[in-house]
C-alpha cells in the first residue's frame, strides 16, 4: 500500500466471496505508519472484461467499506497467522553463530517460515 510517499504492507487481508460480476476480491487493511490514517485497498477482477481494478479508501470510507464487506469474508490473513505456531508452507533455513570471546562455539540451524515462526532443527557445537 502507498501513502505519505511511503510504501508499506497491509496489517490484515480479507479474502471475500466471488460475485456474479467480480472474482478474486480482496480487502487490504492498514494504518499509515507516518500519519496514522486508516486505509483500505479493495482489489478485484471483473469477470466480463478480465480487467483488474483497485480502489483506495481513507478514514471514514475505510470504516464504511469494512462494514459493507464483513458479511462476504471467507478468510483473513490475521486469523491464519495466529493459528500457525510451527513453520508452515514455504520454509527457509537460518543459521545463527554463538560466539564466546570472539570464537565461534556453536552454530544453531533453524527452519523458518515467512510469518516469523521458527524452530530449532540442529545445534552443531565446536569443541
Amino acid at each position: 500500500m502507498r501513502h505519505c510517499n511511503s510504501v508499506f504492507s497491509a496489517q490484515d487481508i480479507w479474502y471475500l466471496l466471488d460475485t456474479d460480476e467480480c472474482k478474486n476480491r480482496r480487502l487490504y487493511i492498514a494504518d499509515c505508519p507516518i500519519c496514522g490514517k486508516k486505509m483500505a485497498l479493495y482489489s478485484y477482477c471483473e469477470i466480463k472484461s478480465g480487467n483488474f481494478y483497485e480502489q483506495y479508501f481513507y478514514s471514514g470510507g475505510a470504516l464504511r467499506i469494512k462494514e459493507k464487506f464483513k458479511k462476504d469474508i471467507t478468510s483473513t490473513m490475521l486469523r491464519f497467522k495466529t493459528k500457525q505456531k510451527m513453520p508452515f508452507g514455504f520454509k527457509y533455513g537460518k543459521n545463527k553463530e554463538i560466539k564466546r570471546n570472539g570464537r565461534i562455539v556453536a552454530i544453531e540451524q533453524y527452519a523458518c517460515d515467512f510469518w516469523g515462526n521458527e524452530i530449532l532443527v540442529k545445534k552443531l557445537e565446536n569443541d
